[in-house]
């Protein structure tokens, strides 16, 4: 039986059901006031996979063979305000919650699932968080009843049984268990107590240093929680700010805009939280951190307007116009509003809402809704991102649990992004292949040492002795992927596709160091080598190659550790430090540039730094040693006993991370390799206090050579700011402005001023553009270099 509903014009009107592959669906016929053109009357099928979602669903508009989701009518009238539709518009409502406008931004799933994704949670032997943070998880993801498994049926009863899929993550700290979710893309929030900073904040006199303690369970097992507790809020913004601008800073070594790909391309890489507890004075509160991926949480969730503060302190209240000076902790207070504003708005051109020029009020009301709309416009590609959460944990056995070092352990992993992928499809290892093929079928290498290289023989065969087989594998795999000798270097520029040695680049450079970290994980397998952190060749090493002193491993040892100084001894330390990279590496003492604790030098600053000490000397051997044991055992083969004094234990120990000793408690590790060879610091030089002169011209010269990429950015942002100050300013000086005479005179002093500027600065730019006519008028001065002042045509 049809029904038409009489009531707010606005409204839809039903007319009546229609048949769609043999279901009936319901079927909107929309007539918007206004239009008055039946050929704008839009048919809207509720689609049966929309109806079926909790978090807001969608409608799809079908019009001419085109199926778009919006929350908006279609339209193709022009002239009118579009900010004079949103009040009025009605038809993209959450099929569960009329109240509040449908589409692409997710809303928060029912509390009722919600409860039993908490039950789910508590019963699941797998997870190890308490009902308090499982309730901060449930406000973080969507979809949660694909999430829950349960047993029974509604006759007997429905009992939740735990999670359906979680996933194991081993480390060398325990097994973390993540839950893989579909997330709202303002959910979350970045690590305040990012790895890559720890170093910084402690070497920080100013910035407050929290108090991180794990959480425990009743029984005395670790929770996979961190409890964070900060003296006051103030101390806890004053340590987020330097964890912002530590995150600016290191954006900068960024070779593309990570903000502009998300609102482009959307997050494809997903991102894993972990639950952190703040403790501040005498309030308490959950969040879930950035693991991995704090970067991505910040850019995503400023497409939203959203400042860092607001994913770990709440949400101030102000921004959805309430009072200020306050804020929401709880997602479930705010989350809906904020995502119901995103959706009204969703699909409206910003430019379209027209600002009255008449009414001050009425205009701030309506730049409002503009900024409603280019945030829902900007956050379009990542209003739902994938996620994994981690859920629970579980120590290594025989170790004491460490959740934090678990985490940042996948946290390395994930950012020094190793070659753990051996597969055909692994550009590295193919290249790699290539090259020990070509090789072999050049008689350069030997049949056992191309079985070795692809990982069909263990390196351990490579020779008896462990410390040899070690710098054979090492010293193998530089003559093939940095030869020194003129066959090999043809043969290798050739199977790489790379222009002639003389124009070898950095990005070559780096292209060998992934292939040789392949080869080397293929050769022993099982250990993890990532590139980022080796010590890859400079471009200029790489066009001759890697030089070796061609030294058994004993005698090479020995002259390394010789106390005599010698061009000898100062080549053996080099190559001893450069055959140790593995075993430092794969023993997460070396991190590369990367680093857990903010030491940014380059791999062979401090391999420079250690081996001029017989401290670091002996963790060479150290290093030697470790890797040795690992080949051993990969091998099959029972690890032989050190010599001498290197009998004990591992890596070097050390206690308290500054003193050197034989504590098993804590192995050597990034942090204290730097406490014990420290970066050298602007002003440690000690060299008195120095006599006054002045630069010569050339240092004059190089200092604003070495300046110049600030200067000429400083001067783009400067003309372009001034460029399109005159170009807005132009239309209030232009034909039919009623200025009176003295206003007219002050616009003209003003640009009369700016005339000279602007000429000063053209004659200078056209100088720049062109090369030197006389190169050999130099004097010495810096103001002498003649630039050719031809003009262009």
């Amino acid at each position: 039986m049809e029904r038409t509903d009489v009531g707010d014009p606005h409204q839809p009107q039903w007319t009546g059901p229609v048949r769609v592959a043999s279901t009936a669906v319901p079927v909107r016929s929309q007539r918007w006031p206004g239009d008055g053109d039946p050929s704008k009357v839009v048919a809207t099928a509720q689609c049966p996979a929309a109806a079926g979602r909790r978090s807001g669903g969608g409608t799809h508009l079908c019009i001419r063979g085109r199926r778009t989701h919006s929350a908006f009518p279609i339209s193709s009238e022009r002239g009118k305000s579009q900010r004079s539709r949103v009040g009025k518009q009605r038809c993209g409502m959450s099929p569960r919650r009329p109240q509040r406008p449908s589409g692409p931004f997710p809303y928060l799933d029912d509390p009722e699932y919600r409860a039993q994704f908490v039950e789910a949670g508590l019963v699941d032997p797998r997870c190890t968080l308490d009902r308090s943070a499982l309730e901060r998880l449930a406000t973080e993801a969507i979809n949660l009843k694909s999430l829950i498994a349960t047993s029974g049926t509604k006759r007997t009863g429905i009992n939740v049984t735990g999670f359906k899929a979680v996933h194991e993550v081993p480390t060398e700290h325990g097994t973390l268990y993540e839950l893989r979710v579909k997330q709202p893309g303002l959910a979350s929030a970045i690590n305040q107590f990012n790895i890559r900073f720890a170093y910084d904040v402690a070497q920080s006199a100013t910035v407050p240093t929290p108090r991180v303690v794990p959480v425990k369970s009743p029984d005395g097992g670790q929770r996979a929680v961190l409890e964070v507790g900060f003296e006051s809020e103030k101390a806890l913004t004053e340590h987020l700010t330097f964890i912002e601008g530590r995150l600016t800073a290191a954006e900068k070594a960024r070779n593309y805009d990570l903000k502009a790909d998300l609102a482009v391309s959307g997050q494809d890489e997903r991102a894993t939280y972990h639950v952190v507890r703040y403790r501040v004075g005498d309030q308490m509160w959950d969040t879930t951190a950035a693991t991995a991926g704090s970067n991505r949480t910040r850019h995503r969730h400023d497409l939203f307007g959203l400042q860092p503060a607001a994913g770990l302190l709440g949400l101030p209240q102000q921004v959805l116009g309430g009072p200020e000076g306050q804020r929401w902790r709880n997602p479930a207070d705010w989350r809906d509003r904020f995502t119901a504003q995103l959706n009204k708005y969703s699909g409206v051109d910003p430019e379209d809402i027209e600002i009255p020029e008449d009414d001050p009020e009425k205009a701030k009301e309506v730049l409002e809704e503009r900024r409603w709309a280019k945030l829902a416009a900007d956050a379009l590609q990542v209003a739902v991102t994938d996620a994994a959460f981690v859920i629970g944990y579980v120590p290594k056995e025989g170790t004491p649990p460490d959740f934090d070092a678990a985490l940042a352990s996948t946290n390395l992993r994930t950012h020094l992004r190793g070659p753990l992928d051996f597969s055909g499809t692994n550009q590295a290892m193919a290249s790699g292949r290539k090259l020990v093929d070509r090789a072999y079928a050049d008689t350069a290498i030997t049949e056992l040492e191309h079985a070795v290289l692809t990982g069909a023989t263990p390196a351990a065969f490579l020779d008896d002795d462990p410390r040899e087989a070690v710098v054979k594998l090492v010293r193998l795999v530089d003559r093939v992927v940095f030869p020194s000798d003129i066959p090999s270097l043809r043969r290798t520029t050739k199977v790489l596709v790379e222009p002639s040695p003389s124009l070898l680049r950095a990005k070559h450079a780096q292209t060998r160091g992934e292939i040789r970290s392949t080869l080397l994980t293929a050769a022993v397998g099982g250990v993890d080598l990532p590139a980022a952190a080796m010590d890859t060749p400079h471009q200029s090493t790489v066009r001759k190659g890697i030089d070796t002193t061609g030294l058994p491993a004993a005698e090479l040892i020995a002259a390394a550790a010789s106390a005599e100084p010698s061009d000898g001894r100062d080549a053996a330390r080099t190559e001893l430090a450069h055959i140790a990279v593995p075993g430092l590496v794969n023993g997460k003492v070396l991190l590369g540039s990367y680093g857990s604790t903010g030491d940014r030098r380059a791999v062979s600053t401090k391999l420079a730094a250690a081996r001029i000490t017989d401290d670091g000397i002996t963790l060479f051997v150290e290093a030697i040693d470790t890797f040795a044991e690992v080949m051993q055992h990969r091998a099959g083969r029972m690890a032989k006993a050190r010599p001498g004094e290197l009998a004990e234990g591992r890596l070097r120990k050390v206690a308290d991370g500054a003193v050197v000793t034989t504590d098993t408690a804590k192995p050597a590790d990034s942090e204290w390799f730097t406490s014990h060879w420290p970066p050298v610091k602007d002003g440690d030089s000690g060299g008195g206090t120095g006599t006054p002169s002045g630069l010569s011209p050339s240092e004059e010269w190089a200092a604003k050579i070495n300046d110049i990429t600030g200067l000429v950015e400083n001067a783009k942002k400067g003309v372009t700011t001034l460029d399109k100050h005159f170009e807005a300013m132009h239309a209030l000086v232009g034909p039919g402005r009623d200025m009176s005479a003295d206003e007219r005179q002050g616009w003209e002093d003003e640009l009369d001023k700016l005339g000279p500027i602007v000429e000063s600065a053209g004659k200078h730019l056209r100088k720049l553009r062109y090369r030197p006519t006389d190169t050999e008028a130099m004097t010495g001065g810096i103001g002498e270099f003649v630039f050719g002042t031809e003009r262009a045509e």
